[in-house]
């Protein structure tokens, strides 16, 4: 059986050369495609943190396993490599050292089609500055994407693997979708920098499949013709006030 960890460090010390930066051109595409799906991919994140704490991970590339612990086995494939030597991402279909099968990187491939097709440079560069982007952020997406259910980032000597679980179905469920994003939404624009607080509910909502009106700075749900969330923002776009019956 062939790890991840014996796979990538059988190669030698992680280190990505790098191309000529253009992340400054076109960062308002991957920051709109974050604002898009920041908050619905955290969400994913942490169910996914809540159901394998405490548990070890092993990566099977062999058979494209992810393992945590004895408990829970899943279906995953690989976006990507970060090295900590020269602080550098490298997508999975651009590692020749390590030798991936077709069956491990697909969705990273698909992301790297997008990304010619869309003109979104850090799709398609083969190696970028963990300065410019992270594994996370294309996580995040990929998660955003509906390419996976969640993704894990697997630490090991020299760096990490980033891994998108595709597994169908994953042991968490949320019963309440509304309860749900009003308990979770103000917790992440509190502990982390989102920047357009507007943009980011009305998608989080769109993900769980609310159909919110939005008037000016104004976001309204209903069900059953009553009004159960109503939030509203100021001219920065910045949540001033959210408020909820839900039925």
């Amino acid at each position: 059986m062939l790890s991840i960890e014996t796979m990538l460090n059988s190669s030698p010390p992680l280190t990505h050369t790098l191309s000529i930066d253009r992340q400054l051109k076109y960062r308002m595409n991957i920051s709109s495609l974050l604002d898009q799906h920041y908050c619905y991919a955290l969400d994913r994140q942490f169910l996914l943190a809540d159901l394998i704490e405490g548990l070890d991970w092993h990566y099977d590339v062999s058979t494209g396993v992810l393992s945590f612990g004895d408990r829970y086995h899943f279906q995953a494939e690989i976006l990507g490599t970060e090295a900590e030597a020269d602080a550098t991402w490298l997508w999975s279909w651009a590692n020749e050292m390590s030798f991936f099968h077709p069956e491990r990187i697909q969705t990273a491939l698909k992301m790297k089609q997008w990304g010619e097709e869309a003109d979104i440079p850090e799709l398609t560069e083969p190696c970028l500055s963990l300065e410019s982007i992270d594994g996370h952020t294309l996580g995040m997406i990929a998660v955003g994407e509906q390419l996976g259910q969640a993704y894990y980032r697997g630490p090991h000597a020299g760096g990490a693997v980033l891994l998108l679980i595709v597994e169908p179905q994953i042991p968490w469920s949320v019963e309440n979708s509304l309860q749900r994003i009003i308990t979770v939404f103000p917790q992440i624009i509190s502990e982390r920098e989102v920047e357009n607080h507007q943009v980011a509910l009305r998608h989080y909502l769109n993900h769980y499949g609310f159909e919110p009106e939005e008037t000016g700075n104004t976001i309204i749900v209903r069900q059953q013709e009553q009004v159960v969330l109503r939030a509203s923002f100021d001219e920065f776009h910045r949540l001033q006030e959210l408020k909820t019956s839900i039925l």
